[in-house]
């Protein structure tokens, strides 16, 4: 659980700014650049908004909807039986067992496809069984954006709001570089604001992809 606030990322814009009293850039301002940096590192990274719940799948179909708030699937692990459900091309089932989609509905889901081109929905085989009374619950990460957040302005003024980041604190200095590129680019006529908004839009793209790679790394050496 996050510990950050958004009072205080805004405050350390400002002060990177040099505008602790918001003439220049307001703090609502801000807090629409902390808002659109939220939504960016989500679509960038998945994972950084990763939801693991429990999953009422709609009986007797193979295709699934992803949950309204959801951005993409990430990952199906298992029914809540237990056995696991693994990913599998969607072509190879075409191939080998042309009428999936009409398979006898199940208990035990083996397989699921997924399509990035079609980010809300997924493929089950084979087809879950149970109804509206009785679903089949399967265990899935989906990614999701975070609510935009609403601050008072004379909360943010004072300091007084405790609304925290909706992401994990570790993300709090890819967010600070990508208000700080967006706040630059507002008077790009300028030469060194225009450096400056280039040189923190490139330092939240290495935060981000540094902590991929970090992430990659720690996976491999999980194995």
């Amino acid at each position: 659980m996050a510990t950050t606030k958004v009072v205080s990322i805004i405050k350390r814009v400002q002060t990177a700014v040099n505008d602790a009293t918001g003439i220049v850039w307001t703090e609502k301002e801000l807090l629409e650049h902390f808002n659109d940096a939220i939504r960016d590192i989500v679509l960038h990274r998945p994972d950084a908004s990763a939801i693991n719940t429990v999953f009422s799948c709609k009986g007797n179909s193979s295709k699934q909807s992803l949950p309204s708030e959801a951005l993409r699937l990430i990952e199906i692990i298992r029914n809540d039986q237990g056995r696991v459900i693994t990913e599998i091309d969607r072509s190879t089932l075409d191939a080998t067992r042309p009428d999936w989609h009409q398979s006898e509905p199940s208990a035990s889901i083996e397989h699921f496809v997924y399509d990035e081109r079609d980010p809300k929905h997924f493929y089950l085989y084979p087809r879950p069984g149970g109804d509206v009374a009785n679903p089949h619950i399967i265990e899935l990460i989906y990614s999701s954006c975070p609510e935009e957040i609403v601050i008072p302005e004379q909360s943010i003024k004072d300091g007084s709001d405790t609304t925290t980041i909706p992401l994990d604190d570790t993300y709090a200095n890819a967010i600070i570089d990508f208000m700080l590129s967006r706040a630059y680019s507002k008077d790009l006529g300028s030469a060194a604001n225009a450096n400056r908004a280039s040189t923190h839009y490139q330092k939240y793209g290495n935060a981000l992809g540094v902590k991929l790679q970090a992430d990659a790394m720690m996976m491999k050496e999980g194995k």
